[in-house]
């Protein structure tokens, strides 16, 4: 089944989404341990054409898990969607071969075919404090 979106709006966007998710869109992604909170929203995050995105803010307690490590350097290194799922996709073999992630990470990140042309502003805030004041954000 195909959703179009027909609604009046003078501020189209260019931004896609997957054809099932609206073009803006905030959420919170709840649930109890170990239900795959984090699974989702890698989908959502890395997967090609679910969500189309330029600027990503994270808030969680659990930011120190190793998923939340890969996906904030690899922002931070300006890698691709698709150079980072790469990494989540094929971690077995790096940890047979024992590679180090952040420095896979780091050597990527030079080559400039695997930077992204587009990067992605993100922030990754733990504690309440750190949350920035919606006020001060870009309605963009």
């Amino acid at each position: 089944m195909e959703v179009k979106n027909i609604s009046w709006n003078q501020n189209k966007t260019n931004k896609s989404n997957h054809s099932l998710l609206p073009q803006s869109l905030r959420g919170l992604i709840v649930g109890k341990s170990g239900c795959g909170k984090t699974t989702l929203l890698l989908n959502l995050l890395l997967r090609p054409n679910w969500l189309d995105y330029s600027k990503l803010s994270a808030f969680g307690k659990s930011l120190f898990q190793p998923e939340y490590r890969i996906l904030k350097k690899g922002f931070k290194e300006q890698l691709p969607k698709r150079v980072i799922m790469n990494l989540f996709e094929n971690q077995n073999e790096m940890q047979q071969e024992q590679i180090s992630l952040s420095v896979l990470i780091e050597e990527l990140a030079k080559d400039q075919r695997s930077r992204s042309k587009e990067p992605i502003e993100c922030g990754f805030y733990e504690s309440a404090d750190d949350v920035p004041d919606p006020k001060e954000l870009s309605p963009e």
